[in-house]
């Protein structure tokens, strides 16, 4: 008897205990900030071609929060002449502890994500590659100067200099109904 009254009360303890509400998510902080890059966007991405051919493609990209509002979450597509689309993803978080922005970004030419790290000023968000990782050091630059217009802008570390990679500017899409 005093067996089933143990299990008993275990058991009305591991359902009570079951039936608490999750933790709150913790604060976004920073998350909430960036705000102004959510949309649906459609532009061109104008590649640095060195003095060669001009390359323009047509990109898009659909920024939104995403897993419990943990994330920026970015879709981007860019699709050049005779190519087939681009496909990547970017999740960009907000590290309270560290008091900066983190990013990963994963592309279909890569089989492991790049961690970036910036900070916000106003509606310019600054990203850089970590130096220490392989690869070149890379600098991200979204900006917002006005409320239909988004830029991205990717740049390579090159000795001192930063030297364009490419720069897209979208315009925001109307809200489908």
């Amino acid at each position: 008897m005093k067996f089933l009254v143990c299990i008993v009360a275990f058991l009305g303890g591991a359902l009570a205990w079951g039936q608490q509400p999750a933790a709150a998510a913790p604060a976004t902080g920073g998350l909430d900030q960036l705000s102004w890059m959510k949309g649906d966007w459609a532009g061109k991405q104008d590649f640095n071609a060195n003095g060669g051919e001009a390359m323009v493609g047509d990109a898009t990209d659909k920024i939104d929060t995403g897993i419990a509002g943990k994330y920026l979450c970015e879709m981007l597509s860019t699709t050049l002449p005779g190519r087939k689309p681009t496909d990547t993803r970017h999740f960009i978080s907000w590290d309270a502890k560290a008091g900066q922005y983190t990013a990963w970004w994963f592309n279909d030419t890569s089989t492991h994500p790049m961690e970036l790290t910036g900070s916000l000023t106003e509606n310019k968000l600054v990203l850089f590659s970590n130096p220490a990782a392989p690869g070149p050091v890379l600098r991200a630059t979204y900006e917002s100067t006005q409320d239909s217009k988004l830029t991205f802008l990717l740049e390579m570390k090159t000795g001192e200099n930063w030297t364009r990679l490419f720069l897209t500017t979208y315009t925001k899409r109307a809200a489908q109904p």
